[in-house]
Formats: C-alpha cells, structure tokens, sequence
C-alpha cells in the first residue's frame, strides 16, 4: 500500500511540474484579454448606477442591464470555447478520438507527451487502451508507441507493456546501469544491470554436501529455504533436489562465460550466480537438467518453490518478453512475500522490478 502512495505522489508531483509552466503560459496569453473585459464590466456598472440614480432615466436601466447580461453571458461562452480550444483534450479529439478517450489521455500524460502524440498526427488506436493496461508505467508511455509501430507479430497489449517495461526496446550495451545492491535479495542482475568485479555477499553459507555435488556456497536465507523445499520435495515425490551451482564470483564467471560463450552462462558482472541468491537446481534422480525439466520432482519444484521465497527465474513462456533461454533449473531467491506476489500474479521477476520497486527506488533517491 505504501509503495501505491508512493508512485501516486511521484505522478501527482510530476504531473504538477508539467502544468505549472502551461498554466502560466496560458494566464500570459489571457491576462490582457481578461482585463479588457474586467474594464468594460466596471464601466458597465458605473454606466447602470448612473440610470438608477438618474430619475428622470430610471427606465432605461432595466433594458441595458437585460443586454449587458445577455453580452457577458456571451462573452463567458466564448471565452470558454477560445480556452478549451488550446487545451491538450481539444487537441487530442482532433486527431480523431472519441471524446472520452481525449479527456483520459489528456488526464493521463504530460504535456511532453501530449505533444508528440500530437506530433504524430493520426489516431494511434493502442493510445487509449494501453493507458488502461495493468502494468502501464506513465514514463514509458511513447517507447510503448513506438514498440508497437516496429513490432511485426501483433503482439497483445499486455505483452507490449511487459516486454518495454523490462527494457526490450533498448540497447543493453547503451542503456547497461550499476546494479543497486541495497535492494538486497531483490537487486537486480540482467542485461540492463552489472555488478562491479569487486561485489562479494555480506555473508556465504555452504550447503551440506548431501545436497550437492560438489562445494556449494550461497546467501544464508538461500541455503535455509533450498533446506526446506529439498525436505517436502522428497516427502512428496521421493526425489533428492541437488544443488548444481549457487554463488561465483566474477573471476569465476569469466571462466564459466568462455566454457559456454553461447550456451546459458551471462558474461561477468551480468550473473545473477554473484548474487548469492541464485542457484541452479537439479535432482540426484535426474542430474540432468533437461530430463530434470520434465520429472515428477523437476515439476513440483517449479509448482511450490514460490512457497520457500524462491522464483523460476527464466519461465518457459516469457523469452520473447526476456530475451533469455528458458531455465527449468535455474531458482532465484526474493523472499516469500515477493515470490508469492510474482506467482499469483504471474510476472517475471524483471517485470516484478519495473512495476514496483524502480518507481520507490527513484522515489527515494530524489
């Protein structure tokens, strides 16, 4: 809830900043014009008290005071239709939308982006509704426009909003940034965002060597829950989960990148493996990690681990949004609260970030 308070502040105070200098605009450009009116009603008054108190032209007054009102009514009229003429909802409905469609995206977007959507020149027919889609990010507004007009595969709305949010659209190469590691288990390490060759964990704990194949280290809160789940998943379907990989550094990545320089593993410093909250999970009956994907144990995994606060980093259905390989071994620990969210929700991890961590983490640093 505080995190909804948040983003709304941060769009109310945005959006302020975008109408302030419109609306003094606008008060110049008028400004004479309404003291010109102010004038003539003073003089209008002065003009009305001089009949009353005049007897002898009492009469009069009645007939002028009916024509001065029905000029100032006029001329309110006018005014209004003059001023809503300039508004960013006039000038919306002019490209063809809908009246209701032209009040929403005037309410939605600033003024730079009313102005390019202006620009274009035509009725976008993905302007309205994209607004309305769940996970819209008012700043990615135009970058959803623009990923619309090159995409070839007709992609659905909710795809478009996924795939920009988590950067699709962009140059990893120019648009790579620092991973904030104050988030935590909820850093985050993609092709967008690095950790530096120094970045080490506070602290590794080793898993017990019955859950792996060889020494395995990992944050303390990865080796506990991997504990848990490792005990219910043999409960239930008789199989020994086995820890594969967890943490490495980024001299060992480098090692692990030339081995599988096309494969599965990311560069140095793009690994979620430094991490210390990402293990790669297969099973003492099916070590393997392609029969792993479709064995009794590999699928329960996959069906509860949300519940021990691990993620499936790389689901199957979401690579053309990611741009990564589907990984049915490859968990990645946030907490149980945020992976019970992502589960029910069904987002990736980089759409979990997008959606409501960024916009609080800018919030913050500003």
């Amino acid at each position: 809830m505080r995190q909804t308070i948040d983003v709304i502040r941060q769009w109310i105070a945005h959006q302020w900043t975008v109408l302030k200098p419109w609306m003094l605009r606008q008060w110049q450009r008028f400004m004479p014009w309404f003291l010109h009116q102010w004038s003539l009603f003073k003089a209008w008054v002065n003009r009305m008290w001089h009949l009353w108190t005049d007897r002898d032209n009492r009469w009069l007054s009645l007939p002028c005071t009916v024509a001065a009102l029905l000029v100032l009514l006029v001329s309110v009229k006018s005014c209004q239709g003059i001023v809503y003429y300039y508004t960013p909802e006039c000038k919306i409905l002019k490209l063809g939308y809908p009246i209701d469609e032209a009040r929403a995206l005037a309410t939605a977007l600033n003024h730079e982006q009313i102005d390019s959507l202006i620009a274009r020149g035509e009725h976008d027919t993905i302007a309205y509704p994209i607004i309305n889609e769940r996970y819209y990010i008012a700043d990615n507004f135009d970058r959803y426009l623009a990923f619309h007009k090159s995409d070839t595969t007709d992609a659905p709305l909710a795809d478009i909003v996924a795939a920009v949010n988590v950067g699709i659209d962009l140059d990893p190469q120019e648009s790579a940034e620092p991973c904030d590691t104050t988030m935590d288990r909820l850093m985050l390490v993609n092709r967008f965002h690095y950790l530096n060759e120094h970045h080490k964990p506070r602290k590794l704990k080793e898993f017990k060597k019955i859950f792996c194949y060889e020494e395995q280290k990992a944050a303390p809160a990865v080796v506990k829950a991997f504990e848990a789940m490792q005990k219910d998943c043999k409960k239930q379907t008789g199989a020994q989960l086995m820890v594969n990989s967890a943490y490495r550094s980024y001299k060992q990545q480098i090692g692990t990148h030339k081995r599988n320089p096309k494969g599965y593993a990311a560069r140095a410093g793009f690994s979620e493996h430094q991490t210390g909250f990402a293990i790669d999970v297969t099973s003492l009956q099916h070590p393997m990690r392609w029969p792993f994907d479709t064995s009794e144990e590999g699928i329960w995994m996959r069906e509860h681990c949300h519940e021990y606060g691990f993620i499936l980093r790389y689901p199957k259905d979401r690579g053309h949004i990611m741009n990564y390989n589907y990984e049915p071994w490859h968990l990645r620990y946030v907490g149980k609260v945020a992976a019970r969210q992502m589960h029910d929700e069904d987002i990736t991890f980089d759409e979990y970030y997008a959606y409501y961590i960024e916009p609080q983490a800018k919030t913050q640093r500003r």
